[in-house]
């Protein structure tokens, strides 16, 4: 289908081109052709011009010395230099006097082409087409305007020249097109052949990955258009191939951490059924299965959450939102939970002016970023949350000591379970979905988030809401 296809475009193409090249070969003929007859019109009105004088005087003296007059003498000489100077192949002076053409008794062109019987006016220019002695040749008329009104000088210049012919430049042009159309179309279809090909190793990768071979890649080593959609292709099946491992890991982690809460809920039930539990131990089960519930709980609402956020199936409902005020209120939240874990909580957040966002987002925003600050922060340490006006936009800053991400994995810190699973976290409580789901949320109100952090010394997550 594909061999078709070009070599359909390629027909299409060479009978344009045919097509528009004689259209241009016979306009080109045909210029040529007036050019060369308006030249010759010239020539003959020279030459009218010079012979006027003694035509003239012989029509005077009658028409035997006219017709003596055009077969020797002055006249004869005058047209044999000028038929040698002009390269014409034929050259003869007639006269029309008194509606009677007077031609010399040599003539080859008004016997050869009927002339006799063709009625000229004074002044004008005409062609003819016809043969002398087999050959053919094109006849121009040259009538001079003299003072009689009953006379007239007709130069009549003959040539069998080639770019003439009406038809002969055009026959050679239409030659000369159809080889270079015969040429352009081996080379069009070696070329079409030739992408044909390298297209067909695009199409054929594009099948295994469409069945599932995400390996398969396409060997192009040229620098076109085509190879350029190669290396697209291959960044495309890259990034599809990254894409499948990331979420292979996701899978496995996200059964990893269902796997923990439902093996300790599991197994305090067993015990519950087989009655090893005493009324004393109750509460601690009751608190460990609750706890564990909510975690479960909390990873699948996070998951669903994430997941209405990957494919925007949410709703903004923005206003006009003093981000500082905001803050403030929502850090202020979890000062006991922070007072219980040891750990100092700041909250530097400024008013700022007011931004367009969804404060239900923001205030979603704020809990995730300091509940992930809290669970990685040791005992003792510090989390601090700031809000700070920037040119042009508004800067929250979350900021913990904890045991900071290396700089290999920040470019992976928003992936789903990245950190959870590369960084044990002080206080396991959470999905370990916070920053992903962030991520979406800032996006979605066209704010950026970026992640600034160092082994040992903690980590600062930075996010900018435009005003």
């Amino acid at each position: 289908m594909r061999r078709q296809f070009f070599w359909s475009l390629m027909a299409a193409a060479a009978l344009a081109l045919l097509v528009g090249g004689i259209v241009a070969g016979y306009g080109t003929n045909q210029r040529a052709r007036a050019d060369q007859v308006e030249e010759l019109s010239r020539q003959a009105e020279a030459i009218g011009r010079q012979a006027e004088a003694s035509v003239e005087g012989a029509r005077q003296r009658g028409t035997a010395a006219l017709r003596n007059l055009l077969n020797e003498g002055t006249v004869r000489d005058l047209l044999a230099s000028a038929a040698l100077i002009g390269g014409h192949d034929y050259l003869e002076l007639a006269a029309v006097n008194q509606g009677k053409l007077v031609v010399p008794s040599n003539s080859q062109l008004v016997p050869a082409l009927g002339l006799d019987e063709v009625e000229f006016e004074q002044g004008t220019t005409r062609e003819f087409d016809g043969e002398v002695d087999g050959e053919p040749v094109v006849v121009v008329a040259r009538t001079i305007k003299s003072g009689s009104p009953n006379f007239t000088i007709a130069v009549l210049v003959g040539r069998d020249s080639e770019l003439l012919r009406s038809g002969a430049a055009l026959r050679a042009f239409v030659v000369a097109l159809g080889a270079a159309v015969v040429i352009v179309a081996v080379l069009a279809g070696l070329l079409a052949s030739r992408l044909s090909e390298r297209l067909s190793r695009v199409d054929a990768a594009a099948s295994r990955v469409a069945g599932g071979d995400l390996t398969a890649r396409v060997e192009d080593d040229g620098d076109d258009e085509v190879s350029h959609l190669a290396d697209t292709f291959n960044d495309m099946a890259e990034r599809l191939q990254a894409a499948s491992g990331r979420e292979r890991d996701f899978l496995m982690n996200v059964g990893h951490d269902l796997r923990t809460p439902l093996t300790s809920i599991a197994g305090y039930a067993e015990t519950l059924a087989d009655g090893k539990i005493g009324s004393d131990e109750l509460p601690k089960v009751g608190a460990a299965l609750q706890r564990q519930s909510s975690r479960l709980s909390r990873l699948v609402e996070d998951l669903m959450l994430l997941s209405r956020l990957e494919a925007r199936e949410f709703t903004l409902r923005t206003e006009p939102v003093d981000i500082g005020g905001l803050v403030r209120g929502v850090g202020e939240e979890y000062r006991p939970r922070a007072e219980q874990a040891s750990i100092r909580l700041t909250i530097d957040a400024e008013a700022s002016e007011p931004v367009e966002v969804d404060p239900d987002r923001i205030a979603q925003v704020v809990s995730n970023l300091v509940e992930n600050a809290m669970r990685y922060a040791p005992e003792g340490g510090r989390v601090g949350v700031a809000v700070r006006s920037v040119p042009g936009a508004t800067e929250l800053q979350v900021s913990d000591n904890g045991p900071g991400i290396d700089r290999e994995d920040l470019p992976r810190v928003f992936e789903r379970l990245y950190v959870a699973q590369r960084y044990r976290a002080v206080r396991p409580e959470g999905s370990g979905l916070g920053l992903s789901i962030v991520n979406e949320l800032v996006a979605a109100m066209a704010g950026t988030v970026e992640v600034e952090s160092e082994l040992g010394r903690g980590t600062t997550v930075v996010v900018r809401l435009p005003r």
